[in-house]
């Protein structure tokens, strides 16, 4: 990749960088015991920024490209809907040429760290389910500028949940972006297809 097209879009998500070393100050440098899950495509971790005092959560990819994180980083700051995480910073990764997306931190975590308690009620799984659903209807067909998007890997980890148990989708490692007939993958490695219509295997 040009080092023209890494400085351009990095003057493009200017307003979005955060110096790598205040992440590595938040995650005590990314320590085990900020890390919140690992998976096959990402890692994510906890931390507190040092000057604002933001708690956050920070998205480490694995295996990226400039080209397909910055296309990834230009989708997910248009997204804007209450049940879908907000990217809220982005920083350079270490030991590729891309990068990593910083969230606010959700105070209830990930469901799948409470989808077999019995403190979560029937009435809170209930709205968990319906905010999610809004997310996908959201991103299948109101996304913008006749762009939608296909989250691809939909489960209870990708599924954060705020202090009043509002779910916020994200994991967006293997989105589509679709429009009119146009298919673009923004990461065709990390989709987890047990997870998926099986119609989907006839549009590839």
């Amino acid at each position: 990749m040009s080092s023209s097209y890494k400085d351009d879009w990095q003057d493009y998500f200017r307003s979005l960088y955060i110096p790598r070393e205040e992440i590595e100050l938040a995650t005590n440098n990314f320590a085990n015991e900020n890390l919140l899950t690992r998976g096959s495509s990402c890692e994510v971790y906890n931390g507190q920024l040092s000057q604002s005092g933001d708690f956050i959560n920070i998205v480490a990819r694995k295996c990226r490209q400039v080209s397909i994180f910055a296309s990834e980083l230009a989708v997910l700051q248009h997204l804007k809907h209450k049940n879908i995480v907000s990217v809220f910073k982005y920083t350079e990764s270490k030991d590729a040429d891309a990068g990593i997306i910083i969230n606010k931190y959700e105070a209830n975590e990930s469901l799948n760290k409470h989808i077999n308690s019995p403190t979560l009620t029937w009435m809170q799984r209930l709205r968990i389910c319906v905010g999610v659903a809004h997310a996908l209807g959201y991103l299948h067909h109101d996304a913008y500028q006749n762009h939608y998007v296909i989250h691809g890997n939909i489960k209870s980890s990708k599924i954060l949940l705020d202090h009043n148990w509002e779910p916020k989708l994200h994991g967006f490692g293997f989105g589509v972006k679709l429009r009119t007939h146009e298919l673009h993958l923004t990461n065709n490695y990390n989709c987890s297809l047990h997870h998926m219509d099986p119609a989907y295997e006839d549009t590839r």
